[in-house]
């Protein structure tokens, strides 16, 4: 156990660093000048010498690498160019914004997705089942900026129900995140982006949990727990839901990587300042390191969450172990 753990930790900072690496390498092969975001050509030769030294600029890209790597590893990655603001601090506030926001529309979307794919799969070929469907279709098919504009005409311009965005009221900015999450005006501008977050990433869960339990009912050991007189609401809980839980969980851990960065419409429509829109933003404006970081923290967090899938394969399976040969 302990030798597969050591061995996957290598694997995993072994592949940070390679993407480390190419997006060092990305970044400065896009088109544009990065220094014209930091240095005017109007400045002084000697002003411009000096802002470049400042920001690492003067010296060979090989150069810049080292030092990056080096930040990298005592998590000082640098000043942005634009605002000159530290990265880590850039981050940290965008990165709560979005965990956020994605961690309510995700925790619907597997909450309803799991518990109407069980439904589904229990009632298969009934009405429910094509309704269910059909209905999950519908949503994945439709853009999320269609969904959050239709919620917002409806639920904010004509009823006036919630709020029409941003994460608090102009000029009531809280000082840290428990003073955001005990503000009650937060929480009724996080209810629209959570429904629009959640009815697109409905119908993967739904269909993937449907099918693994249609694959599961069908098993001896199911056949059995039938057999003994069980109740139905037993067999298929606690006996076929928790096996057909597997495809899920590493379907989950993929869907954080896509809703972290896929959610820049989601927050451009609800004026919600997170890691989407920090993502195109930096990048737009060749502002390299914050645009390294915020890449770099979604690859960290994709890694991480693989990682942890793979131990919770043992608990909701028993016949799966970890072992120093690996996931067996």
């Amino acid at each position: 156990m302990l030798e597969y753990v050591l061995r996957r930790l290598l694997y995993m900072l072994i592949t940070l660093f390679a993407v480390a690496s190419i997006l060092f390498l990305l970044f400065r092969m896009l088109p544009g000048e990065a220094t014209l975001q930091v240095i005017s050509p109007a400045m002084d030769e000697a002003v411009q010498q000096r802002m470049k030294a400042a920001f690492g600029l003067d010296k060979p890209v090989w150069h810049q690498y080292l030092i990056y790597l080096k930040n990298l590893v005592s998590l000082e990655w640098g000043r942005s160019f634009v605002s000159a603001q530290e990265v880590t601090a850039i981050i940290s506030y965008r990165f709560w914004n979005t965990l956020l926001l994605m961690a309510s529309g995700l925790c619907m979307t597997l909450t309803l997705g799991i518990g109407f794919g069980i439904v589904m799969a229990w009632k298969r070929n009934s009405p429910l089942d094509v309704a269910g469907t059909v209905i999950g279709l519908i949503f994945q098919a439709a853009p999320p900026f269609i969904t959050g504009l239709l919620l917002l005409m409806i639920m904010s311009y004509r009823l006036g129900l919630f709020p029409t965005g941003g994460m608090y009221p102009p000029g009531e900015r809280p000082e840290n995140l428990i003073g955001l999450l005990l503000m009650p005006a937060f929480w009724e501008r996080i209810v629209l982006p959570t429904i629009t977050v959640g009815m697109y990433y409905l119908a993967t869960p739904m269909l993937v949990m449907r099918d693994s339990m249609l694959e599961v009912l069908g098993s001896d050991y199911i056949e059995l727990a039938r057999a003994k007189g069980l109740k139905p609401s037993t067999v298929m809980f606690r006996h076929a839901a928790r096996n057909a839980l597997l495809g899920v969980v590493t379907l989950a851990s993929i869907m954080v990587g896509f809703a972290v960065g896929g959610q820049v419409v989601v927050e451009s429509l609800f004026s919600w300042p997170g890691m989407g829109q920090l993502m195109v933003e930096s990048a737009a404006s060749h502002d390299y390191p914050v645009a390294q970081g915020t890449f770099l923290m979604l690859a960290i967090l994709v890694i991480g969450l693989n990682f942890l899938t793979d131990f919770l394969y043992s608990y909701l399976d028993p016949r799966i172990t970890v072992s120093s040969e690996g996931i067996k």
